[in-house]
């Protein structure tokens, strides 16, 4: 079986024994067994190491992968927070502007609304000014003295004495201010 025994001569030309070709020859199988065993050692401890090796490499390609991937994702977390603060920044700066032109625009309203309410006081205030002066030339005109009908003249059911008269209000516009000024 392709195995080589040595002859069953020894050195000396002596004839060996069966017992000892027998030995011989079992020792030469150990020899070959034990070279085999240490050839597939070899080869196993060789197949470990590639094996280790490949394991290592493909560690080092998985750890630098998930690196990358990391960094990735970091990247886009930052494009993405970057993003969102433009837009809430773009959000605040258009609703301070809209806040901005609201405050002017109400402020506008307001001092269109007085001064409209202004002119509208004083018209009505030079209206009651006529009225009062027409009233009185009319009451010239019929020939009725006005502090006589305050005096002496009451209304019905006044309790009072007769003349005892009120105070009365005047408001005067001189150039745009209004005044107001008491007489007896």
């Amino acid at each position: 079986q392709g195995l080589s025994f040595p002859p069953l001569w020894d050195a000396m030309g002596a004839c060996v024994s069966a017992k000892t070709v027998h030995a011989q020859r079992e020792l030469h199988a150990l020899r070959q067994l034990q070279e085999a065993q240490r050839n597939a050692s070899e080869d196993v401890s060789r197949v470990k190491t590639q094996h280790l090796d490949r394991v290592d490499k493909m560690k080092v390609d998985h750890t630098t992968e998930v690196r990358e991937l990391n960094e990735r994702i970091s990247k886009m977390i930052e494009a993405t927070s970057d993003e969102n603060r433009k837009i809430q920044e773009a959000h605040m700066d258009e609703m301070r502007q809209m806040h901005e032109r609201h405050t002017k625009e109400v402020r506008r309203i307001q001092e269109d609304h007085h001064n409209h309410m202004s002119q509208e006081l004083l018209r009505h205030v030079e209206e009651v000014r006529k009225l009062q002066v027409e009233y009185r030339n009319q009451l010239k005109g019929l020939g009725v003295d006005m502090k006589y009908l305050q005096g002496s003249l009451a209304a019905p059911g006044w309790c009072g004495p007769g003349n005892f008269s009120m105070a009365k209000e005047t408001v005067y516009s001189n150039g745009g201010a209004l005044e107001k000024s008491i007489t007896p």
